[in-house]
């Protein structure tokens, strides 16, 4: 026997901790009498709750019911977790399963994890004002047959992808090499019911201005709208800051000098 086996019997025969400490030492261990009791404070058997798998597999008669549940529940919230997946599944049909078959219908189903990209949203303050635009459009059923839409966008000449897929023995090939400062353009151009304009290209540190936007408007945009809608097309551009100062401006100075409505 340890000394840890003459503990409980001399607790039953009423010695004190001291005297067990001392009992201890002489058989070649030290313990100090606080140390003892709490020792024997401890509970001699530790409980634990069963354990209870939960199952790897659906039983058939249900399964189709379980999938589709599971395929409404992405299509409602592509952003569910497998936690609520499972208590959704065990709330709706009794039945308690691991991830694994969860796993697998999303296999089934053709679901697969993407990284999220996040587009532009719509303040607070627009919306209302732009479902009612739109509202009021589609009785008004307004075909927009002479406007012409026009935006530039900003485009790059090498990749920068944030995602490579490769072998895990291959990781060196997430090594890709580019330059510092890639080369950039700036693409302007406009569509309408007849066509689209034809395309303004700028130089990538170019920096489009007010003088810079009546030019490209003159220059690619007034000759083919004279062609294509005879002087009666409305310009829908994208609300260019640097454009709406310049106009001010010319409106300002038109009304300054000759004190009346710009017509020009």
């Amino acid at each position: 026997k340890s000394w840890k086996d003459f503990l409980v019997g001399w607790q039953e025969e009423g010695i004190s901790y001291e005297e067990m400490s001392s009992r201890c030492a002489n058989m070649g261990h030290t313990i100090s009498p606080r140390a003892i009791s709490r020792l024997l404070a401890l509970p001699l058997e530790i409980t634990k709750e069963p354990y209870t798998p939960r199952a790897s597999t659906i039983p058939p008669v249900i399964y189709h019911e379980v999938k589709q549940y599971i395929i409404d529940l992405y299509d409602e919230n592509d952003e569910v977790q497998m936690s609520e997946i499972l208590l959704g599944v065990e709330r709706n049909f009794g039945l308690r399963v691991s991830e694994y078959p969860i796993d697998r219908i999303r296999k089934e189903a053709g679901l697969c994890a993407l990284n999220t990209r996040y587009g532009h949203s719509v303040r607070e303050a627009n919306r209302l004002p732009r479902v009612n635009f739109c509202k009021l459009k589609q009785e008004e059923k307004a075909t927009f047959r002479h406007h012409v839409f026009t935006d530039e966008s900003m485009v790059q000449l090498d990749p920068n992808s944030r995602i490579v897929w490769v072998h895990s023995t291959a990781r060196h090939r997430r090594i890709k090499s580019t330059f510092k400062h890639p080369q950039k353009v700036m693409i302007w151009g406009g569509i309408s019911w007849k066509g689209v304009t034809p395309l303004t290209i700028f130089n990538g540190t170019c920096r489009v201005d007010g003088p810079e936007y009546c030019k490209v408007l003159r220059d690619g945009y007034v000759d083919w709208e004279m062609k294509t809608y005879r002087g009666k097309a409305k310009l829908v551009q994208d609300n260019a800051r640097a454009y709406i100062r310049h106009i001010h401006c010319q409106m300002e100075r038109v009304i300054d000098e000759e004190g009346g409505p710009v017509k020009d």
